[in-house]
């Protein structure tokens, strides 16, 4: 069976605000010196399948970025979305896209904003994931983090029994029975979850075509039926995308479908991962001084710990400051406590709003 990988690159990146924005959301921005996000993700599926079976699917405002800095892909792999519309409809597409071409291939979804550190871990994981579908084709699998301590900003998978292991492989890597996923849970629950060796649900999939368009036409099948009549009308993909995300709703694949899939399995993998979800997180793997501040650029501490502070062009000096996050963007600075960096997502939604309406200056409640 081939394999055929889709990259998801259309987030807005408003959880890192205000260094990433729209128009260059965090997938197109390098945060360890090793390149951009989305560069990353690609360069850690060297290999596994030729350039002509990647795609990227972004938005429409970017798609010249992603693009110009992946320039080993076909210009037509690079998948413009007229308008945001979730995980399900982008995955739904993708996984007919393949079909036209191989409807026995495999697929490999992959986020573009993630860091993870391990990569051989994670290319471990891929493979057993192949192997464990080129024997057991019906099935939904994801990968699963194993986490390092409870995180109120990510879902939960809690995994059952082992349903498969490769005797010939030697990592210890298995698969396992999804039993439930889990919504984002506060600290107390979030607490049980990891005691209980849940995992963290990191959004990355691998299925056969036929078993995720099985899925789609089963659980969202008005959604399935739009998808199937968009190719009945047009043979260009970029029409087909255009019409289908004009007349489909917007819905995580989480929901739509892993929710409610009684066939999904999960391998847990412990790769050094991160979704770089907010400033806290993102302090947890920048570079550190002894007090735990956590920066880029010209950054000067005088008295002051646990800090996580991206300068830009100037120098940033705190003096006297905890548990704070200051950030320098392009057109903007945040300074805010490090306890409510989930929170900036709100804010940039604000912001850009205004920005959009063109209003100048504003009290954002």
């Amino acid at each position: 069976m081939s394999l055929y990988i889709m990259i998801m690159a259309g987030g807005k990146g408003e959880r890192l605000w205000p260094l990433s924005n729209p128009g260059r959301p965090k997938q197109l921005i390098g945060f360890d010196g090793r390149g951009s996000l989305v560069r990353q993700t690609l360069e850690r599926l060297h290999g596994f399948a030729p350039f002509e079976k990647i795609w990227v699917m972004t938005g429409i405002e970017i798609a010249n970025q992603v693009a110009i800095g992946l320039p080993e892909l076909p210009g037509k792999n690079i998948i413009a979305e007229p308008f945001g519309r979730n995980t399900a409809p982008c995955i739904a597409f993708a996984a007919s896209l393949v079909a036209r071409q191989d409807k026995d291939g495999i697929m490999a979804v992959f986020p573009s904003d993630h860091m993870i550190a391990d990569t051989g871990a994670f290319r471990r994981g891929l493979d057993v994931a192949i192997g464990f579908l080129e024997k057991n084709p019906h099935h939904l699998l994801t990968l699963g983090i194993v986490p390092s301590h409870p995180e109120t900003g990510y879902g939960y998978i809690e995994p059952g029994e082992i349903v498969w292991h490769d005797p010939g492989d030697h990592s210890g890597l298995k698969v396992q029975r999804v039993q439930r996923f889990i919504e984002k849970p506060d600290i107390a629950s979030a607490k049980t979850y990891v005691d209980k060796g849940c995992l963290w649900n990191a959004g990355m999939f691998v299925w056969r075509v036929d078993a995720i368009l099985k899925a789609f036409e089963r659980d969202m099948p008005v959604m399935h039926k739009t998808l199937m009549d968009a190719w009945q009308r047009y043979s260009d993909p970029n029409e087909v995308l255009e019409y289908f995300y004009s007349h489909t709703k917007a819905i995580s694949v989480d929901y739509a479908i892993m929710e409610k899939a009684d066939n999904a399995v999960v391998i847990p993998v412990d790769i050094g991962w991160n979704d770089i979800g907010s400033w806290d997180a993102l302090g947890k793997v920048l570079e550190a001084d002894s007090n735990n501040n956590a920066f880029n650029g010209d950054v000067v501490f005088e008295d002051s710990g646990n800090n996580v502070v991206w300068a830009g062009g100037k120098r940033v000096v705190l003096l006297g400051m905890e548990d704070t996050v200051v950030v320098e963007g392009d057109d903007a600075i945040l300074v805010c406590p490090r306890s409510r960096a989930q929170e900036v997502s709100g804010i940039a939604k604000k912001m850009n709003a205004a920005e959009t309406k063109g209003v100048g200056r504003f009290k954002i409640p």
